[in-house]
């Protein structure tokens, strides 16, 4: 292994450490949206999937995502977290992609794109898992919850990307 693919490693390996911190933080925390959204969380971890994105490319937020799904469904307890997660985590990570495509569409706009995309993963999951379509039915409530920790995720990536690119080019 050479050195450039080491210290990707390295930077791979400390993502998904800060995507656990994050995860693990955020189930200790009080949740503001849960009164209003029964059902939502803010996903901190998102975060950092959302500047791996910017960073790296799909490939290898892809592996980092997958890494964090499979770990945090081990804190997290039924087997159910895991389908979820795979749902929400994946549906959110394509629809960044795309969005970033969006020429005019600002780190905002594609972390609200995500969120949506990660609410209507999880509402299908749900459907399939109860055999029943009638779950989307919630889907507007959640889409008020999207827009909410959308738009939060994606202020605290836009102020943390600087930092993180001077940080990666400190390693480089």
């Amino acid at each position: 292994m050479n050195k450039i693919n080491t210290k990707k490693l390295i930077l791979l390996g400390l993502m998904v450490s800060y995507s656990l911190v994050l995860f693990l933080i955020e189930t200790i925390i009080p949740n503001p949206l849960i009164a209003i959204f029964p059902g939502a969380k803010l996903g901190l971890s998102n975060i950092i999937t959302l500047l791996c994105l910017i960073n790296f490319g799909l490939k290898d937020t892809f592996k980092i995502l997958t890494v964090r799904i499979i770990i945090s469904s081990m804190f997290a307890g039924p087997i159910s977290t895991l389908l979820f997660s795979i749902a929400g985590g994946y549906m959110s990570l394509f629809g960044m992609y795309l969005a970033l495509k969006i020429r005019d569409l600002s780190i905002i706009g594609v972390s609200v794109c995500g969120a949506i995309m990660h609410n209507i993963g999880q509402l299908l999951m749900a459907a399939i898992i109860i055999k029943n379509i009638s779950m989307m039915s919630y889907l507007p409530v959640m889409l008020g919850a999207s827009v909410v920790t959308g738009v939060f995720i994606g202020i605290v990536a836009k102020y943390t990307e600087p930092v993180l690119k001077r940080q990666f080019r400190k390693i480089s």
